[in-house]
């Protein structure tokens, strides 16, 4: 029965049940039984548990008829919430050897998000019963040491190593003395909404320099891409429980400062973000380094945004403090083994940035003026012109050249002479600009460079005959002869001679123009004296060049 019906067929094995394709499960083609084994399988219970417990908590505090004091109801939700973690670590524990790891890496995430929780309702606290404070910060930090302490003894698959265990500590530590250093400062702090006293000041610094202290401790977090073993001896777990900590314990201050009544400013985040953000550059490249050039560049720019935070408010003192420290460490980046260019436009930035963060008084020893606005423009200029100084193409030279002469004439006190200023300081930067450009590489160049020399030339004759005097051509004609003087001596070579020759020119309009207000009172005969030994001197220069002249129409004819 099994042999062929005709003997030149061959003999096929029967196809197999995996020969054949099957038809894929579509999410909508799932039955509902298939999505609830898979919410069960998270284990939310623990999480509406942890939940459920601080609403009760909540509830239990603002319902007098459950407690009829404050201090009890403070006593019944510090016990609760102690008596709650310490649950969550022995079982914790406990599945962990039964090596149920799902369930147990769960429950050490929810004892890490409420283990500064306590120190909160300590805050409450403060202003019941000073000794009250005392004892709930001692019997805290003692309760999450023995957690803690208990947890990494009988699990030894928990990957915190003793640096993050002492970085753990130090964050402990700042928690509980947080409550009690407020609870003192109280007594002597008057009025709502302070803006002085020790109170005050101590909760400024503990936003501006012991929260970016903390913050800083991530840099020291050990961390490893090691993906074997149990999901407790994983490598990302350090900085997991790290970052919750430094949650909590920015909560902490902001609770802090609600009951204690003090304002919190974006300036006072400023330090901890701009902190953060440099951590960021400096390890998210362990995280992902596949993507490590493009996540250098993205995350570069992050500390300008952080500082920003800092700069509306009427003290400038974080924000340029913050804004030195980046110029010093784009600085660094640059010039350490050729860093990106954006390094450059960020430490320009931040040097502009510093320009318009200084005090408006500074500015009005010059300008009596001067606004914070006009401050934000001179550092914008800045900026634009240094980028224009940077480039050797004509164009940017021009557009560097105008955003010259609006900085000066939008800064100049002198409003008859401020067009005058700005034409100047436009060609002089123009002209300085024009010592880089390549001749030989860009048509043009020479007789443009040619061209704003005679209009340089023409406008200061016209400046001194109106209103200038001489020192301000000297003054203008100044950088012009210095810049020609270094590139002399750097490059041993002149450069064009036009430019020199233009500011000899210039720096003599103011005499000239003396000159010849006096020869218009100069008697006929006297000018006519005068002409005749100039029409000499240009007949002596005549006879000296005729040679070179003579040469060059001979060649020519031949």
């Amino acid at each position: 029965m099994n042999e062929p019906l005709d003997p030149d067929i061959p003999d096929f094995p029967e196809p197999l049940a995996s020969d054949f394709p099957t038809a894929e499960i579509r999410p909508a083609e799932k039955k509902i039984s298939y999505w609830l084994k898979r919410f069960l399988s998270c284990n939310p219970f623990y999480i509406f548990s942890a939940a459920l417990l601080l609403y009760g908590l909540y509830r239990a505090s603002i319902e007098p008829q459950v407690l009829s004091k404050e201090t009890a109801h403070l006593l019944f939700n510090f016990s609760s919430l102690q008596s709650y973690e310490l649950l969550l670590v022995g079982t914790a524990i406990f599945l962990a050897r039964r090596r149920i790891w799902y369930d147990s890496m769960l429950l050490i995430g929810l004892e890490n998000m409420l283990i500064l929780v306590p120190f909160i309702l300590i805050s409450q606290a403060a202003l019941i019963d000073k000794g009250l404070v005392w004892a709930m910060c001692v019997v805290g930090g003692a309760l999450a040491i023995l957690r803690f302490g208990s947890l990494k003894r009988l699990v030894a698959e928990v990957n915190l190593p003793w640096r993050m265990t002492l970085i753990g500590l130090l964050i402990l530590a700042v928690n509980v003395a947080l409550p009690i250093v407020y609870r003192i400062l109280h007594e002597s702090k008057f009025g709502t909404k302070p803006d002085w006293g020790a109170a005050y000041y101590t909760n400024r610094y503990v936003w501006l320099l012991a929260l970016p202290v903390l913050c800083s401790f991530a840099n020291f977090v050990p961390f490893s891409r090691r993906d074997q073993g149990p999901p407790p001896s994983r490598g990302w777990l350090p900085i997991v429980c790290f970052a919750l900590w430094l949650v909590g314990t920015g909560v902490h201050l902001y609770c802090l400062g609600y009951v204690y009544d003090f304002s919190l400013r974006t300036d006072m985040l400023a330090p901890a973000i701009w902190v953060l953000s440099w951590t960021l550059y400096r390890r998210m490249p362990q995280f992902m380094p596949q993507m490590r050039l493009l996540l250098a560049r993205a995350l570069l720019s992050l500390p300008i945004v952080a500082v920003l935070l800092a700069a509306f408010h009427y003290d400038h003192t974080v924000f340029l403090a913050l804004t030195i420290l980046n110029a010093t460490l784009y600085q660094r980046i640059y010039s350490r083994h050729g860093g990106p260019r954006l390094a450059l436009h960020l430490l320009l930035i931040s040097l502009a940035a510093i320009i318009a963060g200084l005090p408006q008084e500074w500015g009005k020893t010059f300008v009596t003026h001067f606004s914070r606005a006009e401050l934000i423009g001179a550092g914008a200029a800045g900026y634009l012109l240094i980028c224009a100084a940077l480039s050797r193409n004509p164009k940017v030279g021009i557009f560097g050249a105008l955003v010259a002469a609006i900085a000066v004439g939008v800064l100049s006190e002198d409003p008859s002479g401020s067009l005058h200023w700005a034409i100047e300081s436009g060609i002089v930067f123009l002209l300085l600009h024009s010592l880089r450009w390549l001749d030989d590489g860009t048509a043009g160049t020479k007789g443009t460079r040619v061209f704003v020399c005679i209009i340089w030339v023409a406008h200061a004759f016209i400046w001194m005959h109106s209103s200038g005097s001489a020192w301000m051509a000297c003054a203008i004609v100044t950088p012009v002869l210095s810049a020609s003087l270094a590139c002399r001596l750097l490059t041993r070579a002149w450069g064009p001679r036009v430019v020199p020759l233009a500011a000899f020119l210039v720096a003599s309009s103011g005499p000239a123009n003396a000159s010849l207000t006096q020869l218009h009172s100069a008697p006929a005969g006297v000018l006519a004296v005068i002409a005749s030994f100039l029409l000499f001197a240009l007949g002596t220069l005549a006879a000296l060049t005729r040679h070179r002249w003579q040469r060059e129409d001979q060649a020519s004819s031949e």
